[in-house]
């Protein structure tokens, strides 16, 4: 195992600079967008958000992509900051798996005709996902042109989801999305054979990943048996004969139970959108906290760092939408912070 005595030493201190509960509540309290905007612009999550947004765009859509543009300026630092090939060649591996939630967004996006800057503003870009390419694709009127248009950049993660889309007029969206995590998780696998201790450590992470995965394709089939085995490989809470048990039970409430006691989450949770995702995130994100308190010069600690940087923009976003639609402070608040 690699000794991140640099790297590590320095995610201390920005880790005490991300935007927590207390913080977007201070966000939520503040009047009316400016003001919001004004608070977040001196936190590091906000630093890229301009002072003046661009004329007639979506306002939320254009700060969440400046949220985006910050996280990838720290990410690659991170990377940079790395001491030794073996931990930049995982680290680089590990944001690979955003290739898949760039294919995700632009399918999501174009199948519900929603407008180009929100389209774009929740892809990720990737070295295989440039901005060019996603702008090309979301700009597409249908889903399996969007497919093309990724794939035609030779991503490996785009070319599996449009081969799901392919293999018949049926298959969903869901398998699509599956289809785009399955082939991300498979590659980073790959990325730690002889990676020593931190390729473990990283392998296991990728594990509570694929677990959260095949729970959110539970949740998604609400109990309806599928058709093909929907799963993807390497869980490790979520055994194959539980997945497939759960999948044919064919009651909700029972699919909800089995994950809630497999991924120890909280089984009301699960039952609400929002709050699925956020349990779910924590359940991927607790085991990787216990491994870096346990080897604090190990890789557990980048990982553990921007698996929160990336939920960190995920709630700003969410309360951000969530009080430009009017709704209840409250209710906003429970939405971020699920």
């Amino acid at each position: 195992m690699a000794r991140l005595d640099f790297a590590n030493a320095r995610i201390g201190a920005r880790r005490a600079r991300l935007v927590g509960p207390g913080g977007l509540r201070e966000l939520l309290a503040r009047g009316g967008l400016e003001g919001r905007l004004e608070l977040l612009r001196g936190t590091a999550a906000g630093a890229r958000v301009p002072a003046a947004l661009p004329a007639g765009a979506d306002p939320e859509a254009a700060v969440e992509a400046a949220l985006r543009a910050a996280l990838r300026r720290d990410q690659a630092r991170l990377v940079a900051e790395a001491e030794g090939a073996g931990p930049r060649a995982l680290l680089v591996a590990y944001l690979g798996l955003e290739s898949a939630d760039a294919v995700k967004a632009v399918a999501r996006g174009v199948a519900a005709g929603a407008p180009l800057d929100r389209i774009l503003a929740a892809a990720p870009e990737t070295p295989e996902l440039p901005a060019r390419a996603l702008r090309e694709a979301a700009a597409t009127a249908e889903v399996g042109a969007a497919l093309e248009a990724l794939a035609a950049t030779g991503s490996a993660v785009a070319g599996a989801a449009r081969g799901a889309l392919a293999e018949g007029s049926e298959r969903s969206l869901l398998e699509v999305e599956i289809a785009a995590d399955r082939a991300a998780l498979a590659r980073a696998r790959a990325a730690c054979r002889g990676r020593g201790e931190d390729g473990a450590v990283l392998l296991r992470h990728l594990s509570d990943l694929a677990d959260v995965r095949n729970a959110e394709t539970l949740l998604a089939l609400a109990g309806a048996p599928p058709a093909r085995d929907p799963f993807v490989e390497g869980g490790r809470r979520l055994s194959p004969e539980a997945l497939r048990s759960l999948a044919a039970a064919g009651d909700a409430a029972a699919v909800r139970a089995g994950i809630a006691s497999a991924l120890r989450v909280p089984e009301p949770a699960l039952a609400h959108g929002g709050h699925a995702e956020g349990a779910l995130e924590r359940a991927a994100l607790a085991p990787l906290l216990r491994e870096a308190r346990l080897r604090p010069l190990s890789i557990a600690v980048p990982l553990a760092w921007l698996f929160a940087r990336r939920a960190e923009v995920r709630r700003i976003s969410l309360l951000l939408r969530g009080a430009a639609l009017g709704l209840a402070p409250d209710e906003v608040l429970d939405l971020a912070e699920a």
